[in-house]
């Protein structure tokens, strides 16, 4: 059901009555408010370097220091794009995936995992189970805005490490 909005008369367009839900509506042209991006990971220098550059960026960042600060966060906020340690203290990066599935399944494409353990066989096997972006650790502000951009387009899922001057790996189709 639409409500009138108090509005400024002197607004007024002829011909146009304003509600609640064409109100809130952006009209065609208008910026779009910044995507909003959560980083999870347990190391406070490489999460305060990232969100800094993503925000020089245009981004909005939120951040927490483990799996549980960011379900916490999940909670609270609505994100689009969230970076996540792989291995972290209590909730990792997995097990934070499994929730994200069944409780944020809007986000189930849009994370991307960042790691320094590319030799774990669980760690691997994880990856090429989910299907998400991954970046390991440390990784450059290009390779960082390409798995961003990736996501938010939602191009198909892949497993393959994105590399600076790669191009966006995607599954092989079994037919």
């Amino acid at each position: 059901m639409e409500h009138a909005v108090s509005r400024d008369p002197s607004f007024d367009v002829p011909g146009q009555s304003v509600t609640a839900s064409s109100a809130l509506r952006l009209p065609p042209g208008a910026p779009k408010p910044p995507v909003r991006i959560l980083v999870i990971d347990d190391e406070r220098s490489f999460v305060s370097g990232l969100a800094r550059l993503l925000r020089r960026e245009g981004y909005t960042v939120d951040t927490a220091d483990n799996g549980t600060a960011g379900l916490i966060q999940l909670q609270a906020h609505c994100y689009e794009v969230l970076l996540c340690d792989l291995r972290m203290p209590g909730l990792s990066g997995p097990d934070l995936y499994a929730l994200v599935l069944h409780q944020y399944a809007y986000l189930s494409h849009r994370v991307i995992f960042l790691t320094g353990d590319t030799l774990s066989t669980d760690s691997t096997a994880f990856l090429e189970q989910c299907g998400q972006p991954w970046l390991s650790k440390p990784c450059n502000v290009v390779a960082i805005r390409r798995a961003i951009l990736h996501v938010l387009h939602a191009i198909t899922p892949h497993t393959a490490r994105l590399e600076e001057n790669e191009d966006v790996p995607t599954l092989p189709q079994s037919g």
